[in-house]
């Protein structure tokens, strides 16, 4: 027997179908509102073309870079144009939004010829167009009206190639390597006519090139610099950057070529490699087995769709079209024993595993990009990407809490970023958030580094004083006399600073920094300006604070957070800052949490909990062993504020304390009311 989805219609935007061809305005019907105001993007109605695939295909690079030009152009989403549009308002704007770009994705991906450009215009443009014969300004109508601006009128109207061109050589749109070094130099003919040797204003040797409007000068150097080193009508190279001239009196424009091809193109390799240090995807490594120890809650039966329903209230469950029937089943055998373990570590019923009947839950059909797993809080569910997707079960759910619970509480969505609109009640999150990223420590390393902060700022009040006194107009007696009252101004650093804003509202008061400017009136006529004056008391201050900082505990970042950040720096996922973005750090946590509230072995809900693990070079230049989750004593308080966390929603009766246990083969809830 086959075996079908469960329980309520996930439904969601139907990607797979539009994937290539473009949304239309007929899929909006199969979205709700978050999903429109995420998915009505440029991106997904006009598919990034592959520009360097239709300039291989043949079509000229002028029409390509056309093409790009027009679709860089494109609003990326609607603009609305009132503040506060009403839903009927949206679906119009939306509709109109699709319209356009799809119109526009038509008419310039048929173009084909550089004639097709020239009448773009006139042929395409016309249609949004409102021209009045007595006014200058042309209106847009209204469908179209603030998709297109100025910048797509002024790219869409084309009467020659001339910036075409300059912005394809400036860009190197399309060019093969070949073409890419080749640019990087000027080809010219030396013919003692158009191009001849003369002298310039100061009688300097010069080559005069005659241009179309004027002329340009460059200047040779040592032995190319004397014309009997030069052939009538032969071929020199400059390089475009520099005007220096590489080589001269080559026979042909092929030669020239060859010259600087073989020459220069592994030097320009050599450039990119170095200056395109990219950024590598992380994937975690696959489970090879999927084990669990513990209770045998099945009994070793098979569970239904109807069970995931019953024990854990699911919305409802879908399977991906290519799952096999043994995929199914193994996915929903493996799924039920690990959210009755995530049950059991967090000590609720089972019934609010699906966060009081929200949560769906689906097993490779959602897919997304290389994700082994993913939530999305459009539809709130849980995508699980056939086995692959085994050990993250609880990172993913930790998303749908964030969620789920952000949204019970009015918010727009993930409580760890909108908790700062919340009461009292957000003081969970902070608290988790901020053991996350911070810590408090001591220590002869943390002292050493305060003494050091404390002798920057030293340096910088004496550099500081130092540059009111040139030196060449100081005695040894003045000099020693101000090093007197630097020492001075640096030692009574705290108690001026408890005076610190008597100070700054009169400008003056500060015994030492007053003799100072005497003194440098006595040396060189005028004293230390009001602002001056300012500024060094200002630092005196800084001197003060890092002075009293020095033995004292400091919130420093905690290695969670250190790691996180240099794995922002070397890998990508999902965007800029993936790996420190305060949802990502809670859930990687939340897999740690529940990982060590089990009892037993568990793969298929946590197995990937410590999986976030790379090799970056230190200072020594030696790989060094680096873990984006939490461990030792953070983990352990970063557990704790979880705790509280998940009391808080068990007070809220958003969760329901309870304990499983099983008698004669038989589950029994605990619970604790």
């Amino acid at each position: 027997m086959d075996i079908q989805d469960f329980g309520e219609k996930i439904g969601g935007a139907r990607k797979d179908l539009w994937k290539e061809s473009g949304l239309s305005v007929d899929d909006l019907s199969y979205m709700n509102d978050a999903e429109k105001e995420k998915l009505v993007k440029k991106d997904n109605i006009w598919k990034k073309p592959n520009y360097q695939e239709l300039v291989d295909n043949g079509l000229p690079i002028r029409v390509v870079y056309f093409i790009k030009t027009i679709r860089d152009a494109t609003p990326t989403q609607a603009n609305f144009l009132t503040y506060h549009p009403s839903k009927e308002d949206i679906e119009e704007r939306l509709e109109n939004y699709i319209t356009f770009v799809s119109e526009i994705r038509d008419a310039v991906m048929n173009l084909s010829t550089e004639d097709d450009i020239l009448n773009f215009y006139n042929r395409v443009m016309s249609k949004y167009i409102i021209r009045n014969p007595n006014e200058y300004y042309i209106q847009i109508i209204p469908s179209a009206s603030g998709f297109i601006d100025n910048k797509f009128l002024r790219v869409s109207n084309v009467k020659n190639f001339a910036t075409i061109d300059s912005e394809i050589r400036k860009k190197q749109f399309c060019y093969t390597d070949e073409q890419k070094v080749l640019s990087n130099f000027e080809i010219l003919l030396y013919d003692n006519d158009n191009t001849k040797f003369t002298k310039d204003y100061s009688n300097r040797t010069v080559i005069e090139v005659k241009e179309r409007y004027g002329k340009r000068f460059i200047y040779p150097k040592q032995s190319l610099s004397d014309l009997s080193n030069w052939k009538e009508n032969t071929i020199f190279i400059i390089i475009r950057e520099t005007g220096k001239i590489v080589k001269n009196n080559l026979e042909s424009i092929e030669a020239a070529k060859k010259y600087i091809l073989e020459n220069y193109k592994q030097q320009s390799n050599e450039k990119t490699n170095n200056s395109k240090n990219r950024k590598k995807k992380f994937i975690p490594k696959q489970l090879k087995n999927i084990s669990r120890d513990g209770e045998n809650y099945r009994n070793n039966k098979d569970i239904t769709g109807e069970d995931m329903i019953n024990t854990f209230n699911f919305k409802g469950g879908e399977f991906g079209n290519w799952l096999s029937n043994n995929d199914r089943q193994q996915s929903l055998n493996y799924g039920y024993d690990a959210l009755l373990d995530l049950s059991k570590a967090l000590s609720i019923s089972p019934a609010d595993i699906a966060l009081n009947g929200k949560l769906s839950i689906a097993f490779g059909s959602r897919g997304s990009g290389n994700a082994l797993a993913h939530y999305e809080p459009d539809r709130e569910v849980i995508n699980l990407t056939k086995l692959k997707g085994a050990g993250s079960l609880a990172h993913e759910w930790g998303h749908a809490l964030d969620d789920i619970v952000g949204k019970q509480f009015g918010l727009s969505g993930f409580i760890t970023e909108h908790y700062r609109y919340l009461d009292s009640s957000s003081e969970f999150i902070k608290d988790i958030i901020e053991t996350m990223k911070y810590k408090i420590a001591s220590g002869p390393e943390i002292v050493e580094k305060q003494v050091k902060e404390y002798e920057k700022q030293v340096n910088r009040i004496t550099n500081l004083i130092n540059s009111f006194f040139p030196k060449e107009h100081l005695t040894e007696e003045q000099i020693k006399k101000k090093d007197i009252l630097i020492q001075k101004i640096i030692d009574d650093a705290e108690k001026s600073s408890e005076n610190l804003a008597l100070y700054l509202s009169r400008g003056n008061g500060n015994k030492e920094v007053d003799e100072l400017s005497n003194l440098r009136k006595q040396i060189v006529g005028r004293t230390i300006s009001k602002n001056d004056r300012l500024q060094i008391i200002y630092s005196q201050n800084n001197v003060a604070n890092r002075r009293k900082q020095i033995g004292k505990p400091e919130k420093v970042k905690t290695d969670f957070y250190k790691n996180s950040i240099q794995f922002d720096e070397i890998y990508t996922k999902s965007g800029h800052g993936y790996w420190t973005d305060v949802k990502e750090m809670f859930a990687r946590s939340f897999a740690c949490y529940v990982s060590d509230k089990l009892n037993n072995r568990s793969d298929y809900l946590c197995g990937h909990a410590e999986l976030s693990l790379g090799l970056i070079p230190n200072k020594d230049n030696e790989l060094e062993l680096i873990k984006a989750f939490p461990e030792g004593k953070e983990r352990q308080l970063i557990n704790e504020k979880i705790d509280n966390f998940i009391n808080f929603l068990k007070e809220k009766s958003i969760l329901h304390d309870c304990r499983i246990q099983q008698v004669d083969n038989n589950l029994e809830y605990d619970y604790d009311y």
